[in-house]
C-alpha cells in the first residue's frame, strides 16, 4: 500500500510578504521516488510532529490567503502524481542568496589537478565543473565514500552515470559504455560514476569528461580478503563448497587449487580482489614481477588519489583538497559494516592470506607510500589541525543524528536496513526522533544504505524505476 505524504520545510517570514516576493523567493523541489517499504514514509518524518499538523500550523500562521491557495495547488499536484503510484516528496523553502550560491557546481582548477595527478601535468586545458570517477572496490570502506559522493551529487546537482540494469555495471565483466544508462534529458554529460564495476580506463573515459577526477580506495589485503570471503561465501563459486565448513577461510587457503578456477570471471573476488576490480588480470607471481611496476605506474597515472581505508580521515581531507568540497560535506558514518563473527584471524591465517593475495599486497604497499607523499606535500601540521577539526565535526554529527551506535537489522527501520547476504549480518543505524525536519533529512541521507540511495537518485534523475537484471 503506497501512501502519500509531504515534507514541508517553509521558514515563513515574520512580516507579511506579497505574491511577487513569494514568486521570486519560493523554490519548489519536487523529488519523486518509489519504495515498497511500508515503514519508509514515517522514516523521513519525526513522529513528534505529524505532517498534517505541520501543514495546519503553516496555514494558521499565514495571513496571506494566496499562499494558502499556492499550497493547495501543490497538494493537488501531489494527488495527481499519486495516481501514478509514485511517492512525492515536496520540499518548500525560502531561498537566501547564499543558499543558492552554495548549490552551484564547484569549479576545479587545472592548477589544483596538476598538483595531485600522478603525472604532475594538468588533466585538462580548461577548468571544469565537478566530475568524478570513483572506482568502488569491494569491502574496503567504499560504500561510505559512495554515500559522501551521492550526497555531493544532490548538493551540486550532478548528473550520475547509473548502470543500465540494477546496481552494478555488469560486474564482473570489464566496464563498457554499453553498460551505462542514457544521459537524462537536459544534461550534456555525466558528472559522477561511482557504482561497482571492473575498471576499463578507456571505456570510462569514453563517457566521462576529459578533466574527470579519478578516485578509489584500498584496504589492507588481510582485512579485505577476510571480509570478502565471508560476505560472498555463498555467492563466489570458489567459496561456495565451504559454506558449511566450521573454518571455511582456513580450509580454502589450505586447498585453494581444489576450489579456485582463475578462468572463471565469477571467481574474480577469490584472489587479489582489489587488483581484479582495478582491471588487472590474474597471473603467476613469477611472470608478473617484471610487469608489476609498469602496471602500478599506469594506475598511478590514472588515479588522482588512491585512498587508504586505514587512514580514512586523512584520505578524505586529501580528497576535499582535490574536489574543493566543504568539510561538512565529508561527514560520514561507516556503512555496510559486518557484525564481527566467524573464525578468528590468527597470525598464521593472516600470513596465508597475504601469500594468496600477493598482487593486492604490492598494490596496497605502493599506494600507501603514495598517500604519505601526498600528506607530506599537504603539510603534517596542517593535516593534524584539520584532522582535529574534522573529527570534532564527526563527533558532533553522530551525537546529533544517531540514537545509538550501529544496530542489527531487526532494530532499524525498513528503509534504513542494508541488504543482508545469507552468510553474514550487516549493521545499520537508528536516528534520533527529536530532530528538526532539516536535521532529519540530512541525517537520513547520512545513514541511507547504498541500494536505497541508488534507487532514490535513479528515480530522481530519470523519473522511472530501475530496470531489473534480465532473467535470461
Amino acid at each position: 500500500m503506497h501512501r502519500l505524504f509531504f515534507i514541508i520545510t517553509c521558514p515563513l517570514p515574520s512580516r507579511s510578504v506579497d505574491q511577487g516576493q513569494i514568486k521570486n523567493n519560493l523554490k519548489y523541489h519536487i523529488v519523486c521516488s518509489y519504495f515498497e517499504s511500508k515503514s519508509f514514509l514515517p522514516s523521513f518524518l519525526p513522529p513528534s510532529l505529524p505532517p498534517w499538523e505541520l501543514v495546519a500550523r503553516l496555514v494558521q500562521s499565514s495571513l496571506n490567503f494566496r499562499l494558502f491557495v499556492s499550497l493547495t495547488t501543490i497538494s493537488v499536484l501531489g494527488i495527481y502524481c499519486y495516481t501514478y503510484k509514485k511517492l512525492i516528496y515536496i520540499v518548500l523553502h525560502l531561498n537566501r542568496k547564499e543558499e543558492l550560491l552554495s548549490l552551484q557546481p564547484r569549479s576545479v582548477s587545472t592548477q589544483t589537478l596538476s598538483v595531485w595527478h600522478g603525472t604532475g601535468k594538468p588533466v585538462s586545458e580548461e577548468p571544469g565543473d565537478l566530475n568524478i570517477v570513483f572506482l568502488k572496490t569491494h569491502k574496503t570502506g567504499s560504500s561510505t565514500v559512495q554515500n559522501i559522493l551521492f550526497r555531493a551529487s544532490e548538493r551540486h546537482n550532478l548528473t550520475v552515470a547509473f548502470p543500465l540494469y540494477s546496481y552494478q555495471f555488469a560486474y564482473p565483466e570489464r566496464f563498457s559504455r554499453a553498460f551505462v544508462e542514457d544521459i537524462p534529458p537536459g544534461a550534456t554529460h555525466f558528472n559522477l560514476l561511482c557504482s561497482h564495476m571492473r575498471l576499463d580506463v578507456g571505456e570510462v573515459r569514453a563517457i566521462m569528461p576529459s578533466h574527470s577526477i579519478f578516485l578509489t580506495i584500498l584496504r589492507h589485503p588481510v582485512q579485505t580478503f577476510e571480509s570478502v570471503f565471508h560476505y560472498y561465501l555463498n555467492m563466489v563459486p570458489a567459496f561456495q563448497p565451504l559454506a558449511n565448513h566450521s573454518r571455511p577461510l582456513l580450509a580454502f587457503l589450505e586447498a585453494s587449487a581444489q576450489y579456485y578456477n582463475a578462468q572463471d570471471s565469477s571467481n574474480g573476488l577469490a584472489k587479489n580482489p582489489m587488483a581484479f576490480d582495478l582491471g588487472l588480470s590474474p597471473r603467476d607471481e613469477e611472470s608478473a614481477n617484471s610487469e608489476w611496476s609498469v602496471e602500478l605506474e599506469k594506475l598511478n597515472q590514472t588515479f588522482h588519489l588512491v585512498m587508504i581505508a586505514e587512514h580514512f580521515d586523512e584520505s578524505l581531507l586529501l580528497a576535499r583538497e582535490l574536489l574543493g568540497l566543504d568539510m561538512e560535506e565529508l561527514v560520514y558514518v561507516k556503512l555496510n559494516v559486518r557484525h564481527k563473527e566467524g573464525e578468528p584471524l590468527s597470525k598464521g591465517l593472516a600470513q596465508k592470506i597475504q601469500a594468496w593475495n600477493w598482487f593486492d599486497m604490492q598494490l596496497y604497499k605502493f599506494f600507501q607510500r603514495i598517500l604519505w607523499h601526498k600528506v607530506e606535500r599537504y603539510g603534517y601540521m596542517r593535516m593534524k589541525r584539520e584532522l582535529d577539526t574534522f573529527r570534532a565535526l564527526l563527533r558532533e554529527t553522530v551525537a546529533r543524528c544517531l540514537a545509538e551506535d550501529s544496530v542489527g537489522p531487526g532494530d532499524m527501520a525498513d528503509a534504513l536496513r542494508p541488504w543482508q547476504p545469507s552468510s553474514v549480518t550487516i549493521l545499520g543505524y537508528r536516528l534520533k526522533q527529536n530532530l528538526t525536519y532539516a536535521q532529519y533529512s540530512s541525517c537520513f541521507r547520512l545513514v541511507l544504505p547504498e541500494l536505497q540511495y541508488h534507487t532514490y537518485l535513479y528515480y530522481k534523475q530519470y523519473g522511472k524505476d530501475m530496470r531489473p537484471l534480465p532473467t535470461t
